[in-house]
C-alpha cells in the first residue's frame, strides 16, 4: 500500500496538472453560466409537464395553431411565447417518435419475414431484437430537460477533452521518468522489485483515472443543476436530437449512469495502455505523443469516414476512444453478429474494453520482468 501511495503522490505533484485544471475547469464553468436566465423556461414547462393526455395534445395544437398565425402576421413572439412554442415542438415531437416507431416496426416484420423464408436465421434474428427494442420505446410525457440533455453532451465533449488531457499528462511518464532519472535500474535490480512496482504503478494509473472522471463528474452536474435544476431525468432520451433515432428504452437517468460507467471503464483501459506505453519508452514525451495518436487518431478518422467505408466506420466505434465517448454506440441500432445472434453494440464495447485492459495489465507486468538492467 505504502508503494502505491508513493505512485500516486508522483503522479498528483505534476504542477501542470493543476496549471490545465485551473484553465480547462475556468474555461468550462465559463461557457457553462453564459447563458440566459432560465426561470421562464422552467416556469412555462412546469405548466406542461406530465403525461401526455388527449386533452394535452389538443392544447398543444391549439397554442402551435395561435403562435403560426403570430408568425404568419409577422408578430414577435415574447420569450414566453418562444418558450411555449418550444413546448408544444416537443410535443409534436414525441408523437412523430412514436408514429416513426410504428412505422419502423411494421417495415421491420416484413423484414422479418422475408429473411424467415429465404432462411437467413441470423439476419431474422438481428431484425426481430431490433423490432422489440424499437417497441419497447415509450415517449408519453414531458417535462424541461435542459439539464440532463446538457449533462449528457458534456460527457462526449468536454468529458471526454478532460479524461484525455489528464490521462496523457498524468500518466505519460509514469514509467518513462524512471528510465529518464536511473531509478529504472533500481527497480531492475530485484524479480519481486519489478512485479511489485509495476503493481503499484497501475494501480496508481487506476486510482488516478477514477479521481479525474468523479471530478469531472462532479462538475457536471454541480454546474447543470444550478443552471438549468433537476427536471426531466426521468424523461426517455429520445427527446435529445442525438438519441431520436434510438432503439434503446432508457431515461436520462438509466443511460446516464451507463454512460459513466462505459466511460470509466474504457478510460481505465487507456490508462493501462498508456502505462505499457510508458514502459517500452524512455522518453516522456515520445510516450506523451504515441498515447496521444493512440486517442487522438480514432475521432480524426471518424470525422473523415464517408458512405464508402461503413465497414470502417463500424470498427471505429469499438476503439477506446469512441467507447469512452459513449454516444455512437447508442445513437442508433448497432449489432455484431455472433454464431448467429446480434450482440448489442454497448456490449461489444465492453468486451473489447474488458480485453485491452486485461492484455495492459498483462503487457505491463511482462515487459517490466524482460526489462535488462542499462
Amino acid at each position: 500500500m505504502s508503494v502505491i501511495k508513493w505512485e500516486l503522490l508522483k503522479i498528483f505533484k505534476q504542477k501542470s496538472l493543476y496549471f490545465i485544471g485551473i484553465f480547462l475547469f475556468g474555461w468550462f464553468t465559463f461557457i457553462a453560466f453564459d447563458i440566459e436566465n432560465t426561470d421562464i423556461s422552467r416556469q412555462v414547462y412546469q405548466k406542461w409537464e406530465g403525461p401526455i393526455t388527449t386533452e394535452k395534445l389538443a392544447q398543444a395544437e391549439k397554442v402551435t395553431a395561435d403562435i403560426n398565425e403570430d408568425i404568419s402576421a409577422e408578430r414577435i413572439l415574447d420569450e414566453r411565447k418562444s418558450v411555449e412554442y418550444s413546448v408544444v415542438e416537443n410535443i409534436a415531437l414525441s408523437q412523430s417518435i412514436a408514429s416513426q416507431n410504428k412505422e419502423r416496426t411494421a417495415d421491420l416484420e416484413k423484414l422479418i419475414s422475408e429473411a424467415t423464408i429465404s432462411g437467413d436465421t441470423a439476419l431474422a434474428n438481428k431484425l426481430e431484437l431490433q423490432k422489440e427494442m424499437y417497441n419497447d420505446v415509450k415517449i408519453d410525457k414531458i417535462s424541461y430537460y435542459t439539464g440532463p440533455q446538457e449533462a449528457l453532451d458534456f460527457v462526449n465533449v468536454f468529458g471526454l477533452i478532460l479524461t484525455g488531457i489528464f490521462l496523457l499528462i498524468g500518466l505519460s511518464g509514469i514509467y518513462s521518468n524512471e528510465a529518464a532519472s536511473g531509478v529504472e535500474n533500481y527497480i531492475l535490480s530485484t524479480k519481486n522489485g519489478r512485479v511489485v512496482t509495476m503493481r503499484a504503478k497501475l494501480w496508481a494509473a487506476f486510482i488516478f483515472t477514477t479521481v479525474v472522471v468523479l471530478v469531472w463528474e462532479a462538475f457536471n452536474l454541480i454546474t447543470k443543476t444550478i443552471i438549468y435544476g433537476t427536471k426531466g431525468w426521468d424523461l426517455p432520451i429520445q427527446y435529445s436530437s442525438k438519441y431520436f433515432a434510438s432503439p434503446y428504452s432508457l431515461t436520462f437517468t438509466e443511460y446516464h449512469l451507463i454512460q459513466m460507467g462505459l466511460h470509466l471503464l474504457a478510460a481505465l483501459a487507456f490508462a493501462g495502455m498508456i502505462v505499457v506505453i510508458s514502459t517500452l519508452s524512455k522518453s516522456t514525451v515520445i510516450s506523451f505523443f504515441v498515447s496521444g495518436l493512440l486517442f487522438g487518431i480514432p475521432l480524426l478518422a471518424s470525422s473523415l469516414m464517408n458512405n464508402g467505408t461503413l465497414w470502417l466506420n463500424k470498427v471505429m466505434k469499438f476503439t477506446l476512444t469512441n467507447v469512452m465517448k459513449v454516444e455512437d454506440l447508442f445513437m442508433n441500432f448497432i449489432s455484431v453478429n455472433m454464431f448467429g445472434y446480434p450482440v448489442l453494440a454497448p456490449y461489444v464495447g465492453i468486451v473489447v474494453t474488458v480485453v485491452i485492459l486485461t492484455l495492459s495489465m498483462f503487457l505491463a507486468r511482462l515487459l517490466i520482468l524482460k526489462k535488462q538492467i542499462a
